[in-house]
């Protein structure tokens, strides 16, 4: 009799797999992954396609100075290995994003936390130029004519006003691109996300 009170109690008290997000919500949070999923997958292609223009100039490209090719060279394929350390992370959340059950608010919470990491990511790969902006500033003003005029206070102030134009760029155009691209259905999650807290 006590074991039929026991099962009893147990299926009063047996909680159902019921989603924390509605089915409708899910669908409202696919579409703007998609979109985000395809963008990531044609800044890659068009970052690769780039790189093989820039490499394929160089190569083809006929300098007048040969350590001028070979330093563009060296600089390009440095470049290149610092955006594929990137791309190790931004393909490691692009398959994220694929595989992420959006049933559970929890999985939701931790893609909010990887759209933050991703957009921190951006701002590093940015700043991680720096060192190329500068040493690209070098070889312009060590090999373009009028500039290696330049001498004393006039040489200092040129390079230094070019070097923070170009980072100062730099930098607005990885915000903008970041938010341009991504940021409109970031902030589509992030409102749904808002609304079921």
């Amino acid at each position: 009799m006590e074991l039929d009170n026991l099962k009893e109690i147990w299926e009063k008290e047996k909680i159902t797999d019921t989603p924390e997000i509605s089915t409708e919500q899910q669908k409202k949070i696919h579409l703007p992954l998609e979109i985000l999923r395809r963008k990531m997958r044609n800044e890659f292609w068009s970052t690769m396609v780039l790189f093989v223009f820039i490499i394929l100039f160089f190569i083809f490209k006929d300098f007048h100075f040969f350590k001028f090719k070979v330093y563009c060279i060296t600089l390009v394929a440095s470049m290149m290995l610092v955006t594929g350390f990137y791309f190790v992370k931004f393909f490691k959340f692009y398959k994220n994003i694929g595989e992420i059950n959006l049933n559970a608010k929890d999985n939701l919470k931790d893609l909010m936390f990887q759209f933050k990491l991703n957009e921190q990511y951006y701002v590093s790969f940015y700043v991680a130029f720096v060192p190329f902006v500068v040493c690209e500033m070098l070889l312009i003003f060590d090999y373009m004519p009028n500039l290696k005029m330049l001498d004393g206070v006039n040489f200092i102030l040129t390079f230094i006003g070019c070097c923070l134009f170009m980072l100062v760029t730099l930098y607005f155009f990885g915000k903008w691109w970041f938010n341009h691209f991504y940021g409109k259905s970031i902030k589509q999650i992030q409102k749904i996300y808002n609304d079921l807290k």
